[in-house]
């Protein structure tokens, strides 16, 4: 059964109305500001020896492969040691930001100093550039297509 809404001249009941559609659009604002922080922070965990340790996308200077090893360069703190595969980082930075430019090697854009004869300048550390991953790198960089 259906029921029809007339206005009858009673303001209070428009009023009430509103409100209720004010303080939705309100909370659904919230809640989409909540989602795109937590998509923008992009938090994950690294299992190093026997704790897990909660690192955000924006900490991470490059990454560093040592074998079955990854050292990950940290803007704070120390270096961490994770058993997780260079590959298996790769895919979870492949967002604009980060760059393979080694086999050995991912660094986070935002951190060059410089790049000079197919090397990279972060911080105190001189990271090589292979020849395979220049196109990528310079693509990132938006210096070549």
């Amino acid at each position: 059964m259906l029921k029809c809404i007339t206005f009858d001249g009673d303001a209070s009941t428009l009023d009430t109305l509103m409100g209720y559609f004010e303080k939705l659009d309100k909370t659904l604002a919230e809640v989409q500001g909540v989602l795109q922080k937590e998509q923008n922070e992009q938090v994950f965990f690294v299992k190093e020896g026997s704790r897990i340790i909660r690192i955000l996308r924006e900490e991470i200077i490059y990454l560093e492969g040592y074998g079955d090893y990854v050292k990950i360069h940290r803007t704070n703190g120390k270096p961490l040691l994770s058993q997780v595969s260079l590959r298996k980082f790769e895919e979870t930075l492949a967002t604009k930001g980060f760059c393979r430019v080694h086999r050995s090697y991912i660094v986070a854009i935002s951190h060059i100093n410089y790049i000079e004869r197919k090397r990279i300048r972060i911080g105190e550390s001189l990271i090589p550039i292979s020849d395979s991953y220049l196109p990528c790198l310079m693509k990132q960089l938006m210096l070549q297509e």
